[in-house]
């Protein structure tokens, strides 16, 4: 009996073993972290505190959010794989938005390695802008308050469309952000610039120009197909026109 009983036993040992092996092999984990970082600056370039900002990964339910530490850095627990838009926001800053965060690659935890630099609002009011042609070329005076100069930098960016109701979200073509050390801040530009930007010779172009910020949190939102400027200060004037030489 002996020796009939051990090899059952032993093939019955072999079978339970081999079960519960096979049942660990089949969890597959669903969920895992984000984690990142940020730097901080005040309207200008100025580093400032890194923590308290709120990271939030749209769409979860519940809302899944941590706020970064003193070092800027931030974990996201327990976030089901997918493929998400993180926004980030703090007091005193425009939001920004990453999107296409494309989470739990090959069942992994997510580390976002690029880190973005993130500003305050702007603070620069435009007080008045013209606009001129000559020689092939408009030119833009662009005034503001605070008055720009060496030891107070302000930042301006503006906007151009046909319409008379250009905006910072109905817009042909946005500008670079200048930094305004003199005032009225002076900017030209050539008819090349405005037939590459897709205007025509003597079409009348809007033009309405904001304060911004160095670091101006800007992103691309794919549902207006647009790019979005949080960091803009919205008093500023009436949009000025010119027609394209």
């Amino acid at each position: 009996m002996k020796s009939i009983l051990f090899p059952l036993v032993t093939l019955a040992s072999v079978l339970f073993f081999s079960c519960s092996k096979n049942d660990d092999e089949t969890i597959v984990p669903t969920k895992a972290a984000i984690s990142g970082s940020v730097i901080l600056y005040d309207e200008g370039t100025t580093l400032l505190d890194k923590s308290n900002m709120t990271v939030k990964v749209i769409g979860t339910t519940p809302l899944i959010q941590a706020t970064t530490n003193a070092e800027g850095k931030f974990i996201l627990p327990e976030v089901p794989f997918g493929t998400y838009t993180l926004e980030y926001s703090k007091a005193g800053f425009g939001s920004y938005k990453k999107t296409g965060v494309v989470h739990g690659t090959n069942g992994q935890p997510t580390a976002i390695s690029t880190i973005p630099s993130l500003g305050q609002q702007s603070t620069t009011t435009v007080t008045d802008v013209t606009a001129a042609v000559s020689n092939n070329q408009a030119k833009l005076l662009i005034t503001t308050y605070p008055a720009g100069n060496t030891a107070n930098r302000r930042y301006v960016r503006y906007f151009l469309s046909t319409s008379p109701q250009v905006s910072a979200t109905n817009y042909t073509y946005f500008s670079a952000v200048f930094v305004a050390q003199i005032n009225p801040f002076e900017k030209t530009i050539t008819q090349t610039e405005l037939l590459s930007a897709g205007f025509a010779s003597g079409q009348q172009v809007y033009v309405r120009a904001y304060g911004d910020s160095f670091w101006d949190n800007a992103y691309d939102d794919s549902t207006p197909g647009k790019r979005i400027f949080p960091n803009l200060n919205g008093t500023t004037v009436a949009a000025t026109s010119f027609v394209v030489p």
